[in-house]
């Protein structure tokens, strides 16, 4: 079956607004799923099945090259088997909450299994994820012709930590503190007496990545590389530099608006739309000229509060922060930035910089943390460890090593 392109878009959406996702969600799936399929076949006037499937090999061409992140990779498959399936049978069906059978146990086991989820004191998600670890652990257990508890032995706990490491490598943190309130759970009813479940309760180390983020180079490359005689000049140039000196998440940069901005006391105050904690950032008066200038010689009449507009009929604000990120890609590529993932080269690294440097300049994390508008310090932290400088002088000297060094 052949259709045009926008009128399957159309279906597709049509088929998720009927399955009751939100406004949110369909924006989500319009912006990052459909819109980059329409422009990788913008010159296709008819598609079919096929030609929708070919597009899974060039993202994940894109993806191996490190041209786009796992986060985008997903979304623009997804897309491409939303539309393919409305293609091929005019509906959709939603697959990712379809129920599974539970893995049987015997009863002994699954009586345990019970008292121990009744006794758990969190949300029904929490016990939902706890449950499903130690149905799992049980199971291994049964496989591995484990009749009773107390026949466990610490080999069955490490083969079982070993193989689930596999599916679930980043919340490992649960499989251990589920597996230690279930062994404490049979010790407090007779039910089994070792002790080497203890151990589950040691600190371990937690993986933490550098992160990088743009230098002030070539922030001031990208900044210069703007054209500020046009209405787009003007509106980019302003967008970028508030960007670059304030940290603001390009969400909350596309959702600014005319009254969060204090002009005599050079604040700019909103409700961050990530955490929706209120913040208030003091802005350089270079900025906010530059912004005044977008505003008062570039912005189109609309009706719109948003300060950031659209320059194309009906001038409507930005819906989130794909386009201020668009803004950002232009430029880099402008300037010839080269960009893999990971290497800090995004509109988010320009955020990761201003932290950066405050904590190179002697800034307390706390402080960075009130101007980045974090609710704490922990997450603050991944900008400090990007402070080559500072980070050079705890070294320590190999004179004490000996053998001439």
């Amino acid at each position: 079956m052949e259709i045009c392109l926008s009128e399957l878009i159309t279906r597709a959406t049509q088929c998720l607004v009927e399955l009751g996702l939100s406004a949110g969600t369909i924006r989500d799936y319009q912006c990052s799923a459909f819109r980059p399929l329409e422009r990788r076949l913008k010159d296709q006037e008819n598609i079919n099945p096929e030609i929708l499937l070919a597009q899974e090999e060039f993202f994940l061409g894109q993806y191996q090259d490190g041209k786009i992140s796992r986060h985008t990779f997903n979304w623009r498959i997804r897309g491409i088997r939303v539309l393919t399936e409305v293609c091929e049978t005019g509906t959709f069906t939603w697959k990712v909450f379809s129920k599974k059978e539970a893995v049987p146990l015997s009863e002994m086991f699954e009586t345990a299994l019970c008292g121990f989820i009744s006794k758990q004191n969190c949300g029904q998600r929490q016990k939902n994820c706890r449950q499903s670890i130690c149905r799992r652990f049980l199971r291994s257990l049964e496989d591995s012709g484990v009749t009773s508890f107390g026949d466990i032995r610490p080999n069955h706990v490490r083969s079982f930590i070993v193989k689930i490491s596999e599916t679930r490598a980043k919340s490992m943190d649960d499989v251990v503190y589920a597996l230690r309130g279930f062994f404490r759970h049979l010790c407090e009813n007779g039910l089994y007496h070792d002790t080497f479940w203890m151990l589950l309760a040691a600190p371990r180390c937690r993986d933490h990545h550098v992160r990088a983020c743009l230098s002030s180079d070539e922030i001031s490359l990208l900044l210069g590389s703007i054209g500020r005689g046009t209405a787009d000049g003007k509106r980019d140039f302003a967008a970028m530099s508030l960007a670059a000196v304030s940290g603001l998440r390009a969400g909350d940069i596309a959702s600014l608006q005319l009254d969060d901005i204090d002009w005599k006391k050079h604040e700019i105050r909103l409700v961050q739309g990530k955490t929706s904690e209120p913040l208030t950032i003091p802005t350089p008066k270079a900025v906010l000229n530059a912004i005044a200038n977008y505003i008062l010689n570039g912005r189109p009449e609309t009706a719109s509060r948003n300060v950031f507009v659209r320059h194309c009929a009906p001038y409507s604000g930005y819906h989130d922060g794909v386009s201020v990120a668009c803004i950002f890609r232009k430029y880099q590529k402008k300037v010839g930035l080269s960009h893999a993932v990971g290497d800090g080269k995004t509109l988010h690294g320009m955020r990761r910089g201003v932290g950066t440097r405050m904590a190179a300049e002697g800034v307390p994390v706390d402080m960075v943390a009130q101007v980045l508008g974090h609710k704490g310090t922990k997450a603050t932290k991944q900008y400090i460890s990007t402070d080559m400088q500072n980070l050079c002088r705890c070294t320590l000297g190999l004179g004490s090593l000996g053998g001439g060094i």
